[in-house]
Order: C-alpha cells, then structure tokens, then sequence
C-alpha cells in the first residue's frame, strides 16, 4: 500500500515542461534532491528508494546522462520510466534546420546558434571527418556530402567549449550518414562510380541546387550545364560567382560592395580569378558550392534530354526561365526579359 500511495503525480500538469540536465557521474541521490527543488518530486527519499527497488527488481534500468523534458504532474514511477527507459521519449533535443544551398561556413553558423556546438569545430570537423567516406579527399572536405534537413539533436549538457569537438563531430556525422542513405535511394549504384565521376555529380548538384527555383526545371538546368560542357563551353554559373564572392579568398575583397549593394553581381566580379569562377575558368569548379537537397541531387543524376545551351529568367516571382539551344534566341528572351524594367513614357 505504501507503495501504491506514495507513487502518486506532484505538481500541476498545466504548467510546462521543466527541462532537468542529467549530467554523467551526477548520483541518483543529487538528481533526486534536483527533482525536489524543481518542483517535480515532493519526496527525494522516496524516488531513490523507489529506484534502486526497480532497478533490484528488473523493472527499470540504470539512469542516464542526457536532458529530459519532464512535465509537472508526472508519478515518481513515471519519472524514473523517463530517465531509464531505452526509447528516451522525454529526452529534450534541439531541432536543427539544415536548408538546402548552404556552405560549411553557413552551417557552422547555424549549428553554434543552436548552442549545439561552436563553428569553427563544425567546420574542422566536416574536413577531418572526410576520411571516413568514400569520396574523393579534398580540401572541403565534407561540402556537398551533407543533405539538407531537420534533425533532432540533443544538446551540450556542458558548456560549448568543454564537449564542442565532439558534439560537432556527432552532428557533422548524423549529416553526411544521411546523405548517403538518401543517395542509395536516388541512385542506387553511385558506389560503382569512380570518386571522381561521384564528386563530379555532386558538383553539378551544388550549382543545380543554387540556380533553380521551380522543381519542373531542375532536370533541364542539369542538362543545361551538362550541355555546355560537352560543348567545350564555359558554364557561367552566376551560383559559383556568388561563392566564389562569399566563400573564397579571391573574392574577399569585393565582399563588401556586393553586400552593400544589396548582393547585386557587376561585371567586374565575373572576372575575379578563381577556380570557382565558371565566368573564368572551364570546367565544373574543385568542388561543391553548397548542400543540394534531393531535387537537385536527382536532377544531376537523371538530368532532362534536351539540347538547350542557355537559360534566362523569364518570371522572377515563380522562379521561371526561357531556356534555348541558339544563342540568338537567347539574347531575344533577355531583351524581352530586361524591357520588363524599362520605364515607358
């Protein structure tokens, strides 16, 4: 009977969730005496005397180091179900938004501002954990082999600095593992292509992802710039001159004026010398520019068969383009592109 009657919820179940840290090598009776003062437990002595009974008695397991989401109202028994119980149900995670299109440096970014772990081991981590793929090693490392997604990570239970290497390394592994899943699915034999053959995929995938905005096209831009290399022709990618601006140290100096102007592309940054410039140099560029997400990746494997060489944008509200095979016609889609913003008297 005192088993039963001392097993009964404290607290009000209308308040919300306490969010309680079970940090490794806390001792039961520490978190029972944290229960207490959090106002989740009313009988420290109690809960520990229940749990080492379930625990003698196989009906609870040992009690582990996460964050728990606990609300008011809970059982004693329910709370020690919730820090034992392998599935975890009430453990509390972060839920990190990786879109698709962006850099190691954006999503470095993005991780520390979750307080998950700092940028500059998220972006060690992306290039020291290349290694463990079968990709083609470069100097990006894992660039381009992370998939865009939301994902629940559970965070620090200590501060950034003291567990940021691993905690970056765990997401950055999370990333690039479901990557290759979702690549198994698209492209069941990607793993009997050559790791330059993949990287070159992946490539074209980054700049499909940066340039098309409606989903039908993404296949035709694909085969755009697989066109224009077949051709001999340079890809002018206003994608790769956008990271080459952001993300590279030759375009470091006009970094500035570009964000001053509102992100505009002038002539002269189609000049600046870079590898990542497609304005510039032949070629798919070194490596991916950004993080495609599954459209693209599908429509740089299964790109569309048509013949066109050229795309313009036709409607900027729905993301739509002219596309042709004869450079006339496309100069003839420009024009009536740009007439758009002559002021007519």
């Amino acid at each position: 009977m005192f088993w039963f009657y001392m097993d009964k919820p404290y607290g009000d179940r209308e308040n919300i969730p306490v969010i309680v840290n079970i940090p490794r090598g806390m001792s039961f009776q520490e978190l029972s005496d944290e229960l207490v003062h959090r106002g989740l437990v009313h009988n420290a002595d109690y809960l520990l005397w229940r749990y080492k009974i379930s625990v003698r008695l196989g009906i609870a397991g040992n009690y582990q180091a996460g964050r728990y989401s606990l609300k008011p109202g809970l059982k004693p028994s329910e709370i020690i179900q919730a820090i034992t119980s392998p599935s975890n149900e009430q453990r509390f995670y972060i839920k990190l938004l990786i879109p698709p299109g962006l850099t190691s440096s954006q999503i470095a970014q993005i991780v520390e501002e979750a307080d998950i772990a700092l940028s500059e081991d998220v972006k060690d981590a992306i290039v020291l954990l290349a290694s463990e793929y079968p990709i083609l090693q470069t100097e990006n490392g894992l660039q381009g082999y992370l998939f865009p997604d939301t994902y629940k990570i559970e965070p620090l239970l200590d501060t950034p600095s003291q567990n940021s290497k691993q905690a970056a390394e765990a997401v950055i592994r999370i990333m690039a593992d479901r990557f290759f899943r979702v690549l198994d699915e698209i492209y069941p034999s990607w793993n009997k292509l050559t790791r330059m053959q993949l990287h070159e995929k992946i490539i074209l995938a980054s700049i499909v992802e940066r340039e098309y905005r409606a989903v039908e096209e993404a296949p035709i831009i694909a085969a755009v710039f697989n066109n224009r290399l077949k051709e001999g022709m340079l890809l002018q990618s206003c994608a790769t001159v956008v990271y080459t601006i952001e993300e590279t140290s030759e375009g470091e100096p006009f970094k500035g004026e570009y964000l001053r102007f509102n992100r505009r592309i002038f002539e002269q940054y189609l000049e600046i010398d870079s590898p990542y410039n497609t304005y510039m140099y032949s070629n798919l560029p070194p490596g991916p520019i950004s993080l495609a997400g599954r459209t693209a990746l599908e429509a740089a494997f299964y790109p569309a068969s048509v013949d066109y060489l050229y795309f313009v944008v036709k409607d900027p509200a729905k993301g739509t383009h002219v596309f042709s095979r004869d450079y006339f016609d496309h100069l003839t889609a420009r024009s009536s592109y740009l007439n758009q913003f002559v002021v007519k008297e």
